[in-house]
């Protein structure tokens, strides 16, 4: 929780939002605030203004701020379930992901019922719930996905209870980062990731403090951008060393943005499947079986023609292809010198190689060949899914971008990795200049279970 001034405990970014909560709302002390030396500041009962920040902010309390408030009339628990149900109803792909784990036990919405928080998570979801952002829908979204991934996994219902109330916090941490780096629509550098990547670890830290909750819910928190195969956030936790309700948090996370979008479950199986190993495998058939699902309305029919232009299939092979050659000539010289420097970059080119596999995987090898037939299909299914593929791989790019730049530290090691850091995270759309062309891929044997573009050719 940085960003606070010397001499004081509080962070500054998220008592800029306590007071712009106050502005509409009113925020209420609920004991005194006292300074370190117990000297009281604010008298419990006192309604917050813009007026006590400069008193809040130049002074160490002897209680975090976050547990001495509550906003009235905000979000309490009858509003998550209240939002929950209203994402059944409105969301077919939704109610397919429950129906598809839903086996024996309760269902996700009684479990959500039996959810508490007390007044600080209370004021941090109401903040998340002001007009004009969907974070909290995001959270509830993301709250029930948890559960079902958690049902996935055959955990038991306090365990899923754990999911669930992870799946809610997973974002709170969020709310203690410099808005600049939080902007809507904002492409953070790779040098910039330093400022988010924390968000995890702040929301553990939140939890533990303030809620009586078991250990286990601040734990997924913590875990929810880790990934199965050790290429995650903040500390790259390999395999089953990701507790579960934390593996399950972190498939949730990725799939509920993609819920929102056209095809959202043939979306969401390709964008897991995409990297094998990045998930366990029982998280990736509960999609597949929700897929399975009946249909109970019409779902839309896949369109990418009012997505942002995305990098061109032959630009995101010459990017693959480069990065590997520029690592190879890095690995052969006199620049990878030191341990640390070669384990960091071998560790990078065996995360670019398994791109590479994907690319062909998913077939998007074929589109180098300049056969615009493939593009011909009656129901975009084949331009749907190298949409898809193309923006998944992108962003696998650049995730390892902002992975290696987090990594370099000295000036050396950021001479050292410059271009490759730029190769990595520089995502052109389509409507750029022609590259010189790259060599063809090898053809490379899928493994079992993989996702391929011609599969829909066929």
């Amino acid at each position: 929780m940085s960003a606070n001034p010397a001499n004081s405990n509080i962070n500054q970014h998220y008592l800029s939002k306590v007071m712009d909560l106050a502005e509409s709302m009113s925020v209420e002390v609920i004991v005194d605030i006292l300074d370190v030396r117990g000297m009281k500041l604010v008298a419990k009962g006192a309604l917050v203004t813009r007026a006590l920040r400069e008193k809040l902010i130049v002074h160490k309390l002897k209680q975090p701020l976050e547990s001495s408030l509550r906003v009235i009339d905000g979000v309490e628990p009858a509003v998550i379930l209240n939002t929950a149900t209203r994402l059944m109803e409105s969301s077919a792909p939704l109610a397919r992901v429950v129906r598809a784990t839903s086996g024996a036990g309760v269902s996700p919405l009684k479990i959500m019922s039996d959810m508490d928080f007390g007044s600080a998570m209370g004021l941090m979801l109401t903040i998340a719930n002001r007009p004009g952002t969907q974070a909290l829908e995001h959270a509830v979204l993301v709250s029930m996905l948890s559960i079902c991934m958690a049902k996935k996994l055959r955990l038991t219902e306090q365990e899923q209870k754990v999911a669930g109330l992870a799946g809610l916090l997973h974002d709170i941490g969020e709310l203690y980062i410099d808005p600049a780096f939080m902007a809507r629509g904002k492409r953070l550098q790779p040098h910039e990731w330093s400022h988010v990547v924390v968000h995890p670890r702040i929301g553990q830290m939140l939890i533990n403090e303030l809620e009586s909750y078991p250990l286990a819910v601040g734990r997924a928190v913590a875990e929810h951008h880790e990934r199965f195969d050790g290429t995650g956030y903040p500390r790259q936790i390999v395999g089953n060393h990701i507790s579960p309700a934390g593996q399950a948090v972190s498939v949730a996370e990725m799939i509920a943005g993609l819920l929102l979008k056209d095809r959202p479950l043939e979306r969401a199986e390709l964008a897991l499947k995409i990297i094998p190993g990045e998930h366990a495998h029982d998280l990736l058939s509960a999609i597949s079986g929700a897929l399975r699902q009946p249909h109970t309305e019409a779902e839309p029919v896949a369109s990418v023609s009012n997505a942002a232009p995305s990098e061109s299939v032959e630009r995101l092979f010459w990017r693959i292809s480069a990065t590997l050659e520029t690592g190879r000539s890095l690995l052969e010289g006199s620049s990878a010198k030191s341990p640390v420097t070669r384990l960091l970059l071998e560790n990078t080119m065996s995360r670019v190689k398994n791109i590479q596999r994907a690319f062909i995987s998913t077939g998007l090898d074929v589109y180098l060949n300049q056969q615009p037939e493939l593009g011909d299909s009656a129901d975009g299914a084949l331009e749907f899914e190298k949409e898809v593929a193309s923006r998944e791989i992108q962003w696998r790019l650049r995730d390892i971008a902002r992975d290696l730049a987090l990594h370099t530290s000295t000036p050396d090691e950021k001479s050292i990795f410059a271009a490759l850091i730029n190769l990595l995270d520089d995502d052109k759309p389509a409507s750029d200049v022609r590259l010189v062309p790259a060599p063809q891929p090898q053809r490379i044997v899928v493994p079992t279970g993989g996702v391929s573009v011609r599969r829909m050719a066929a």
